[in-house]
């Protein structure tokens, strides 16, 4: 067994031994983990019975526990705990350990956000159902049912709508949500959760795509869970969702539903496709089949490198590698660790609350915002940015005195009337400027003719989603798979942008991203 190299950065920690340990010493291991819970935004893997050099050397099983109990003294010196571990046998009498340790917050859990993406049909809301409510599925979509935010979507069985969910996970690593009263209950499953994963399900269906792409962009997304039918395999959609994720550099994992109703000659067909997909220039990731406990670390592990894309194969009606997946959920970390960066708030929906007044919903791109904070928000029609106080902030329902990178929250704010206010405006410290026009370097995925200047499309930011007009192009002329410098012009507004934020253009067929390079 070989692991990677240690690195002195990320959330990943080896330790050959640790036993009879000074207390001076003791100290400097508890400093050594709280900054690796910090790179982990809460979370750090130990590795027990390895080398620096990620040589698996192994343990006796009396040293490895006295290791682990150790490993517990020095979770229990900064407030943090061991949340799962598993001892792997290496070869006779030794034996390799995993240790997940998780920092205990007040009222505020570790947080993860993973977008669940795929084709109409391909059992996405039921997958979210079974692993929210606990249960399986009758094979009639039941489930999916529970789980449907409007009576349409239960009537079609279509998601046209975002559907954000919780699923908690305790201490020990077990799922909250089947011993809550109301297993959806978002405030109930913050409480008694240490960590959550919000899965946040995005419609498949085509005429929905503007949709899934606001979900994508607007909400701070960590990995994507592409799901996959065994019925209708890798179709023309779910490659799309797959190209458009790679593309923007997410973490990606692929989840196979129905495995129960095909044959193994149709799954490693599905699985074939998939890996001829990911072969694609510009895409060049690789597969990795997750079989058993064993290959759930391995996989996390890969997924750092952002070309390694986990496979499971699950079904939602006989349960068969939903623990799997649930393990893996559990074990998965943070993208990003606390920033002490400016923040930045894009805001997605406004509302006026009787007793509280303006309320806004916005994704914290970067930093960190507190109650009583005095923050700027716009821009206004008047391209101004206005003071205002946020007097308080809701987190899944709950009360919190403060919130970090990667939360989607709730502000109530002092200082504008909601009438003032619209999706797209952000929240941020410092003097901003909003643009009109910006220079970016700009990827033409599909177009079925020539693009020109005066070219006009929608442009999904976050939660900015306005039509831009193609100022200028330095090539003169854009075709399928060019890129080029291009001046990009917003039509109806002027918005807040920073150079390095990637964006999705779309009209009807055409998709492309791009890098904003500069702003005018």
């Amino acid at each position: 067994m070989k692991f990677p190299r240690e690195n002195d950065l990320g959330k990943i920690e080896y330790k050959l031994i640790l036993s009879d340990l000074r207390e001076e010493r003791l100290q400097e291991l508890a400093t050594q983990m709280k900054f690796r819970l910090e790179e982990g935004g809460g979370e750090a893997i130990y590795i027990i019975g390895v080398s620096d050099d990620g040589d698996a050397i192994g343990l006796t099983l009396d040293d490895l526990e006295s290791t682990m109990k150790t490993l517990e003294k020095i979770a229990s010196m900064i407030s943090a705990k061991i949340s799962h571990k598993r001892i792997v046998k290496l070869k006779e009498d030794l034996y390799v350990g995993e240790v997940l340790i998780r920092l205990h917050r007040d009222r505020i859990p570790v947080q993860v956000n993973v977008a669940v993406m795929g084709h109409v049909n391909a059992g996405k809301s039921t997958l979210t159902g079974t692993l929210i409510l606990g249960k399986l599925d009758d094979g009639n979509g039941s489930l999916r049912a529970a789980v449907a935010r409007y009576l349409h979507e239960v009537i079609s069985g279509r998601t046209s709508s975002i559907t954000m969910r919780l699923l908690g996970f305790n201490g020990e690593g077990d799922t909250v949500n089947p011993s809550c009263r109301d297993p959806t209950d978002e405030a109930e499953i913050t409480l008694k959760s240490s960590k959550i994963v919000r899965l946040i399900d995005l419609g498949g269906h085509e005429r929905y795509l503007r949709t899934t792409l606001k979900g994508l962009m607007g909400y701070e997304v960590d990995y994507v869970m592409l799901v996959v039918g065994s019925d209708d395999g890798l179709s023309i959609m779910g490659r799309e969702h797959l190209a458009v994720s790679t593309i923007l550099k997410f973490p990606i994992f692929i989840v196979i539903t129905k495995v129960d109703k095909f044959p193994q000659e149709r799954i490693r067909e599905i699985i074939g496709q998939i890996k001829d997909v990911l072969k694609i220039p510009g895409i060049n990731r690789l597969a990795m089949e997750v079989e058993d406990e064993g290959d759930v670390l391995n996989a996390i592990i890969g997924m750092r490198t952002r070309r390694v894309v986990p496979i499971f194969k699950v079904s939602n009606v006989t349960g068969e590698g939903l623990g799997l997946l649930t393990k893996f959920l559990n074990l998965l970390p943070p993208k990003r660790g606390p920033s002490a960066a400016e923040p930045l708030v894009y805001i997605d929906e406004t509302y006026n609350v009787p007793g509280v007044g303006t309320v806004v919903l916005g994704s914290v791109i970067r930093g960190k915002v507190n109650v009583n904070d005095n923050l700027l928000i716009g821009p206004t029609k008047l391209n101004e940015f206005k003071e205002v106080r946020v007097k308080s902030i809701q987190l899944n329902r709950v009360f919190v005195d403060s919130v970090g990178q990667g939360s989607i929250a709730t502000f109530a704010i002092q200082g504008i009337d909601r009438d003032g206010l619209r999706k797209g405006m952000v929240l941020l410290r410092s003097k901003p400027q909003a643009v009109k026009s910006f220079w970016s370097k700009v990827i033409l995925l599909h177009h079925p003719t020539t693009i020109k200047e005066g070219y006009v499309a929608t442009m999904h930011l976050h939660t900015i989603r306005q039509a831009v007009k193609f100022s200028k192009i330095s090539k003169g002329l854009l075709r399928t798979g060019d890129s080029a410098e291009v001046q990009l012009t917003f039509l109806f507004r002027s918005e807040y942008v920073e150079p390095g934020q990637i964006f999705v253009f779309r009209e009807g067929r055409t998709r492309g991203i791009g890098i904003i390079t500069k702003t005018d």
